[in-house]
């Protein structure tokens, strides 16, 4: 990404993308395949991967699909997303967004 407005605009594609992939094919846990969105969100910089995991598990206070496809990837279970939860604690999606 070259600048801010790409990097904000592959970060919402990846996010909506995400959201709807683990509220879909989640309740499968780690026997889904991974989609190649789901790589490319969190094969970039840490600070994109960590909005990401935060912005998803966020999410998914307010959507029991979404909650129930992380719980069959066990995310709430792994040290990596919750430090990343942890380093956007008490941020909305969009101030996790605009951190980027």
């Amino acid at each position: 990404m070259t600048d801010k407005t790409d990097r904000l605009e592959h970060f919402d594609r990846a996010l909506k993308t995400l959201s709807a992939h683990f509220a879909r094919h989640g309740k499968q846990g780690t026997k889904a395949t991974p989609t190649r969105t789901l790589e490319c969100a969190f094969e970039t910089d840490s600070d994109f991967s960590d909005a990401m995991a935060a912005s998803l598990m966020l999410k998914a206070e307010t959507s029991p699909n979404l909650k129930a496809g992380l719980d069959g990837w066990k995310v709430f279970e792994q040290q990596v997303w919750l430090d990343a939860a942890k380093r956007h604690e008490g941020r909305t999606l969009a101030e996790i967004r605009q951190s980027l």
